[in-house]
């Protein structure tokens, strides 16, 4: 017969096996996260608290209403950490976003990012806003705000994204693709990659968009990575398709397709290999040097090995 001690012990061991199962199945956080690894700890600041972990499954009780963003990318952990400067009021609120790929790091980045906001000299792109400063290293996407830090601001955020880039081992780097994508009219830091749903369709994935600017026009470019010939075959005749029975449909126009929308603008796409490519809201009086800059593109596409 077991004793009361050990069959406490069984009870304890059994339940501790039910949690971690548990925990697993929702997809939580391990203790060890190497997350942790990358958390600075500089002289004259403290932790408020004990640094928090998130995983998929509670994201969302972190931010609630971004979360489905996130998930998109294929988000796997996120540590936030809450400091304070020794003797002051200053606060300073770190989030660490493991995104499993830098592909994945920059296609969330980019997202959020706006073109006009200041370039950052810290991971492979950054920038800083007032009391915020937002940069992507390997596949983390690294988030700090200040709170309460007059005019030390600036350096106590940069000092903190310093440390955290360093403990980065491996920086990865921005998608290649986007030297492609022809430079006249380009908007600098425009560059978005769109894992998902590309377009509004759910069979379109991998694109890769450019915002151009003309005057007041704006256009964008794509390109679409299908993985193979024969799938991105497949997806531009859907895409036709989809558009073939109503009020502007695709038309054929040597190898590319061209479409004039419901809002008057110009839609054009073609296929080079395994990529669909073109380009998208082209109005009237751009279409001409547009043609041009979808050759360039087309061209370009065809090195790629």
């Amino acid at each position: 017969m077991k004793t009361t001690s050990n069959r406490l012990f069984s009870a304890i061991k059994n339940l501790s096996l039910i949690l971690l199962v548990y925990a697993t199945a929702i997809g939580a956080p391990a203790p060890d996260s190497n997350l942790k690894a990358l958390l600075p700890r500089p002289d004259g600041w403290k932790f408020q608290e004990e640094p928090q972990l998130y995983s998929p499954g509670t994201l969302y009780e972190y931010i609630d209403g971004a979360a489905e963003a996130y998930l998109s990318y294929d988000f796997k952990e996120l540590i936030v950490a809450q400091y304070q400067k020794d003797g002051t009021e200053t606060t300073l609120t770190l989030e660490i976003y493991d995104m499993g790929l830098p592909l994945n790091a920059f296609g969330i980045f980019s997202s959020e990012r706006y073109p006009d906001s200041p370039d950052l000299n810290i991971g492979n792109a950054g920038y800083q806003e007032e009391e915020v400063l937002n940069f992507i290293a390997g596949s983390y996407y690294v988030k700090l705000i200040c709170y309460n830090g007059g005019g030390e601001t600036p350096d106590f955020l940069k000092q903190f994204a310093r440390e955290v880039e360093a403990r980065v081992r491996d920086k990865g780097g921005l998608p290649e693709v986007f030297r492609l994508f022809p430079p006249e009219n380009r908007v600098k830091n425009s560059e978005k990659f769109i894992k998902k749903n590309f377009m509004g369709f759910d069979f379109l994935n991998h694109g890769y968009v450019v915002l151009y600017r003309q005057g007041q026009a704006e256009y964008e470019g794509l390109v679409i990575d299908s993985g193979s010939p024969a799938e991105a075959a497949s997806r531009l005749q859907k895409l036709v398709a989809f558009y073939a029975g109503e009020k502007n449909p695709f038309l054929k126009e040597d190898s590319r397709y061209h479409q004039k929308n419901a809002y008057g603008q110009h839609v054009l796409l073609g296929q080079v290999g395994s990529y669909l490519y073109g380009f998208s809201r082209v109005p009237d009086e751009l279409l001409p040097q547009v043609l041009k800059q979808f050759e360039k593109l087309g061209q370009k596409l065809a090195t790629v090995k």
